[in-house]
């Protein structure tokens, strides 16, 4: 798959499903912006929410990150999280994600959650999918975050 520059434009949003997963979409943007020729543009592919949907999931973000490196395209690797989730009970994995609360942000994260929102954004939205539409939303319209 081609890299994506996020320079130009928000990662799909975290509601947005894959394979039937909540949030999947959004790391699969990122990823391919963390490719040779992409732009991250202040996201991070390996931390925060993403490592949460890695955890649900079992999916290894860099051995995902090669699979979307190889892929001639988004339905290859969307088969390859189908294949690799099928044990899964979806509907749990994206109510856990659809509820993950940013008041509960874990100690090690606190620094960079905190860094990165800020803290009218922080407590506007709760919900952390609220928090990255707002955020994603006001950070091209402004291109200030």
């Amino acid at each position: 798959m081609e890299p994506l520059d996020l320079r130009i434009g928000p990662p799909r949003g975290p509601r947005v499903e894959l394979a039937g997963i909540a949030f999947t979409a959004r790391v699969v943007d990122k990823l391919r912006a963390s490719l040779p020729g992409g732009n991250l543009h202040e996201y991070f592919p390996f931390v925060g929410v993403s490592a949460g949907w890695a955890h649900y999931t079992g999916i290894d973000l860099h051995e995902l990150r090669d699979v979307i490196a190889e892929a001639a395209s988004e339905a290859d690797v969307e088969t390859w999280i189908f294949e690799h989730t099928t044990h899964l009970d979806k509907a749990t994995v994206n109510a856990k994600l659809h509820r993950i609360n940013s008041l509960k942000m874990p100690d090690d994260l606190r620094e960079v959650f905190e860094r990165t929102y800020s803290a009218e954004i922080r407590e506007r939205c709760t919900n952390i999918f609220e928090l990255l539409e707002l955020d994603d939303a006001r950070f091209y319209t402004t291109s200030e975050r």
